[in-house]
């Protein structure tokens, strides 16, 4: 009887072992929640907008920069495009290229009320540089997205208004 009773003890202390190994496993293999701050939802949004209204869902060669000193979560932004089924490369490749088009994130971000963002997009075509020796990327469009962006609920679009561009400077397909 002793003798069965240890062999149960053995057996529960490895079951036990066993279930606190696969915790720590568990727990390391999911990522921790990254949380965005309102700014970074309104941000992730106004791109997302600006994907939409360019119909840039299906390119292959879209990039996202952000001006100098911009404090927003770059890399949880990028994230949520992906996350979002985006595909969406950091401003260094299409500069590599330079190649492709990219979605500029200009600062300051500017909050017009309590929960209202006024973000500035530009879209330009970096091509140019590439194929006609150009100095700089082709500005296509230009304007500002405010975004209402309360906790606990999703990011609307309050109003977008259009700074630049020629008509002909839509991206190409």
């Amino acid at each position: 009887m002793r003798g069965q009773l240890r062999g149960n003890v053995k057996i529960a202390y490895v079951i036990l072992l066993f279930i606190a190994c696969y915790q720590v496993v568990s727990a390391q293999e999911t990522p921790t929640a990254h949380r965005l701050e309102d700014v970074d939802r309104a941000v992730t949004f106004a791109v997302r907008e600006e994907i939409r209204a360019n119909r840039l869902e299906n390119r292959p060669d879209v990039c996202l920069g952000f001006g100098h000193g911009l404090a927003v979560d770059k890399k949880g932004i990028a994230s949520e495009l992906h996350r979002a089924g985006l595909t969406i490369h950091s401003n260094v490749w299409c500069n590599r290229g330079p190649r492709g088009l990219i979605i500029n994130i200009n600062g300051p971000i500017r909050k017009s009320s309590q929960d209202t963002y006024d973000i500035v997009v530009e879209l330009g075509d970096l091509r140019p540089i590439h194929q006609e020796g150009a100095h700089f990327a082709t500005l296509l469009r230009k304007g500002t997205y405010t975004v209402k962006c309360t906790e606990g609920s999703q990011p609307e679009l309050v109003s977008y208004s259009e700074a630049c561009c020629p008509e002909t400077g839509k991206p190409q397909s």
